[in-house]
């Protein structure tokens, strides 16, 4: 479990860092876009943060998936024992869930975004 639990603070970080270090590109994309004053810093910085929202949301999701397929094949090998048949269903919840949790999040963002700007 710590192990899944590593893997996942490892994609974080370097989803923080991906994001972060795109941040110059990224607010050039955003000012040339906006519709109000260019001036202002406020917009540029929330469309920044929703960006890395957005990426961390995406890792999520595909972390969410590798451990639902997991769980199929724990689910699968189990050979019928009662003890590896309930932790396995539970993990299939439980990424079921996340997997749910992920894509309303992004369809939240993108309905957010396409409301503000």
């Amino acid at each position: 479990m710590k192990k899944y639990l590593y893997i996942s603070y490892l994609f974080i970080v370097l989803s923080i860092n991906n994001v972060l270090a795109k941040k110059p590109e990224i607010i050039k994309e955003v000012e040339d876009n906006l519709p109000w004053d260019k001036t202002t810093s406020t917009n540029v910085t929330s469309k920044v943060w929703w960006e890395l929202i957005a990426t961390m949301i995406k890792y999520v999701a595909v972390i969410a998936v590798i451990t639902l397929m997991i769980s199929w094949i724990m689910y699968l090998l189990s050979n019928w024992e009662e003890e590896k048949v309930k932790k396995a269903k539970h993990w299939i919840i439980w990424s079921l869930v996340w997997v749910f949790l992920s894509i309303s999040a992004m369809a939240i963002i993108k309905i957010i975004n396409s409301i503000h700007i």
